[in-house]
């Protein structure tokens, strides 16, 4: 028992140890403030930029057959420049083009249009605009056969686009412009079709209702509460359902980030100054290597309680409290912890068997591969947090931490037995991990010389023993 004690005792003042280096530093604090910005400028920076450049104006042509389409679309144009101009938001963005206007990564330029001559268009007329394009003279032109007023659909073609109107320019494809003009059009050709079916005094009362919006809004599941009434979910908006989901990721993440690296470069500098030949001498190497897991989790459990704290204050002053699921904080903690574990173990024993930096950085090319697996998914889970690529992929003990982080903050029901699951298969792989580790890290803490490859990796890991 006091044999116990005594071991304990050892691993308990190395884990002291590598937290106090960990989180007693100056780096450690500028990490804390530096990371989240990084992992947020890709929100702010284009919200910032936008507001840099002064909108120019995109000349648009027009060759309109119908002869009804091209004033409407002036006079929509004067007033989303004008409305550009005063700084109030353009009335038609909503869904996708709603969550650019958010970023600040919207289309700003303003939109002006000029008659092409209808009379004999043709292939040479196309090619002089796109020669007019080329050159910076017109932004985009836009054909408009007269054809589109007495077609219901993309049955007839114009000039072998596979649809009734053409819009040519360079990013002809992503356009935000040729978008803003699509859905005007769609709009002025409902009106024109029923001007021309209905009699002009029943006309504004059947725009009226037919242009109407729905407004489907988003609404959580029902659920019944403690007193056993049937209560409504709250209501949810596109922001909101992102909001949660990327913030825990990226709270998860920046912990495991900021706890994994000074594992590689303590363990690193250790071996290279031979200070763990005099570490060895007072404790064993797995001593040596629990108390630097300790220490590492319970520093990395620091950053994440520092940043939860910043985020819930920050949730609580915007009064969203009640939209937070506070039941889900023990399986992100859970999961956190795993995933320290699991990850500053492999990066330990990679460190202990080599002698420069280099060579860490090449052998765990495959692990951070791993590690940003979930940042490649995250957006699929998301949106279909029960599908099969969701499922399966947080079936992955590397993985499976931030993708079930991510499944559960996603507002879906998840079976309890997949969480359960994915814990059990998270416990296994982070437990096979730590004593793979353990044998690369004994076997390799006193090596010197060159880097060992894959295979002699392998070896190690399998023999725990130098040179098989």
């Amino acid at each position: 028992m006091n044999l116990l004690v005594w071991h304990m005792r050892k691993t308990l003042v190395i884990a002291w140890r590598e937290y106090r280096a960990m989180v007693g530093t100056r780096a450690f604090l500028i990490g804390m403030a530096v990371m989240p910005l990084l992992m947020l400028g890709a929100l702010c920076v284009p919200a910032v930029l936008s507001g840099l450049p002064q909108p120019d104006i995109r000349r648009i042509a027009v060759m309109d057959q119908t002869g009804v389409l091209l004033q409407p679309l002036r006079q929509a144009a004067e007033q989303r420049n004008q409305e550009l101009l005063a700084g109030t938001p353009d009335r038609s963005e909503s869904g996708q083009s709603g969550m650019l206007s958010v970023l600040g990564i919207q289309d700003r330029h303003l939109y002006e249009f000029e008659e092409l001559p209808t009379e004999g268009f043709d292939d040479s007329d196309r090619l002089l605009q796109s020669e007019r394009i080329r050159s910076g003279a017109l932004h985009a032109f836009l054909e408009i056969p007269g054809t589109v007023l007495r077609s219901s659909g993309r049955s007839s073609t114009t000039a072998g686009t596979g649809t009734l109107l053409m819009w040519v320019s360079e990013d002809a494809a992503l356009s935000e412009a040729r978008r803003w003009c699509e859905q005007l059009v769609d709009v002025l050709l409902l009106q024109q079709r029923l001007a021309d079916t209905l009699p002009p005094a029943l006309l504004p009362a059947v725009i009226g209702q037919l242009s109407g919006p729905a407004g489907i809004g988003p609404v959580g599941l029902y659920y019944r509460d403690e007193n056993g009434r049937i209560q409504r979910g709250a209501q949810q908006t596109s922001l909101t359902a992102l909001a949660l989901p990327i913030a825990v990721m990226a709270m998860m993440f920046m912990a495991v980030l900021l706890s994994v690296q000074p594992m590689l470069e303590s363990v690193l500098e250790e071996k290279t100054l031979r200070i763990s030949e005099v570490l060895l001498g007072s404790a064993s190497a797995t001593q040596l290597m629990t108390g630097k897991l300790v220490g590492n989790a319970a520093g990395s459990m620091t950053i994440f309680g520092l940043y939860a704290t910043g985020a819930i204050v920050a949730v609580w002053q915007q009064g969203a409290a009640d939209r937070v699921p506070w039941a889900l904080l023990p399986w992100l903690l859970i999961f956190q912890l795993l995933a320290v574990l699991l990850f500053s173990s492999v990066f330990m024993s990679v460190a202990a068997c080599v002698s420069q930096m280099r060579e860490a950085q090449c052998l765990l090319m495959p692990v951070w591969l791993v590690l940003m697996l979930p940042l490649l998914l995250w957006f699929t889970v998301i949106r279909e947090p029960n599908g099969t690529l969701a499922t399966v992929a947080s079936f992955l003990p590397p993985a499976t931490p931030l993708l079930m982080a991510v499944r559960l903050c996603s507002g879906a029901v998840i079976p309890l037995w997949q969480s359960l699951l994915s814990l059990l298969l998270m416990l296994v792989g982070t437990a096979f991990g730590i004593m793979t580790a353990s044998r690369l890290y004994r076997a390799g803490i006193l090596r010197q010389g060159q880097a060992p490859g894959f295979s002699e990796l392998l070896l190690l890991a399998w023999r725990g023993e130098a040179g098989g």
